[in-house]
């Protein structure tokens, strides 16, 4: 069944981290006429001028065949098993082929969240056609979002919200593309800096030193820094120092425990350190840095 709904945007999704502004689905049967003209003139288009969007949009192909192209890709044939990723500001069309039509399932969506994946890159308008290795997942993800409107067209919710970055995770976990991120990014290419890696964050409450982190993986220090340096071009300390002042920044903005406390829990040998650490990358002390994100 072929359905849309634009949906409220009420000021509490508006101002969440990511929000859902349209979803549906659509058959396009060969020779039809595309895109129908009962959507809103915002999302209305033709393939002669084309569209620019205010908002993100995913669009899953699932079945059919047809063509996309954006100022920054060109044309791209696309097929069933396709994810076309549409962004803000970016011009855009797509059509399917006349001989074949295809179906097509939509989510439109925006918020401070998608942007982050933009500014990041793990979201590129020069990766707008994805291929998810997991064709049942993404679209299982994509349904719920569908089912979710269709139950209650007229409204919207966190919960919405929440099943549509689902859907983005689906899409871009399963994709073989990966937008444009190196693997290296989303998984250590060296399983030992891993290991390195898991070992200071979930011990670094404790005092730790670099060779302490060695001893527990059985390897010398010489070999452990070299390791660190090649996957991630920073040394060991910087690790466990970084680790520490991540920890300590959170607990002085989302908490009121005593400075002290914080010095213990972050898995500082002592105030002065803290402090020293504070000083060199925010260039204020914990308490000066704590009333400044208050």
């Amino acid at each position: 069944m072929d359905f849309h709904h634009y949906l409220p945007i009420p000021d509490e999704i508006l101002h969440s981290g990511i929000y859902v502004t349209s979803v549906g689905q659509a058959t396009v049967r060969p020779n039809a006429t595309y895109p129908p003209v009962h959507h809103p003139s915002l999302y209305h288009f033709n393939w002669n001028d084309g569209r620019v969007l205010p908002e993100f949009s995913l669009m899953y192909i699932v079945s059919g065949r047809g063509l996309f192209e954006s100022r920054e890709m060109g044309k791209i044939p696309i097929e069933a098993g396709r994810v076309v990723l549409l962004f803000p500001g970016i011009w855009h069309r797509y059509r399917p082929d006349i001989t074949t039509g295809w179906k097509e399932k939509w989510m439109h969506f925006n918020g401070e969240f998608a942007h982050m994946l933009l500014d990041h890159h793990i979201l590129s308008p020069r990766q707008s056609v994805l291929g998810p290795a997991d064709f049942d997942s993404a679209e299982k993800a994509l349904d719920q979002v569908l089912g979710s409107v269709q139950r209650n067209p007229s409204s919207n919710s966190l919960w919405l919200s929440l099943q549509g970055m689902g859907v983005l995770a689906a899409v871009l976990e399963n994709s073989p593309i990966s937008c444009g991120v190196a693997k290296s990014n989303i998984k250590l290419a060296d399983p030992f800096v891993a290991s390195a890696i898991d070992y200071i964050w979930t011990r670094s409450h404790h005092i730790l030193s670099v060779p302490d982190v060695a001893k527990a993986l059985a390897t010398t220090r010489r070999t452990l820094e070299r390791r660190m340096a090649a996957a991630l071009n920073r040394s060991v300390l910087d690790e466990i120092i970084e680790c520490r002042f991540s920890r300590a920044e959170r607990l002085l903005r989302e908490t009121n425990l005593p400075i002290k406390t914080v010095v213990t829990l972050a898995g500082f040998g002592s105030i002065e350190n803290m402090r020293h650490i504070f000083q060199t990358k925010t260039q204020c002390s914990p308490a000066e840095y704590r009333s400044r994100q208050r």
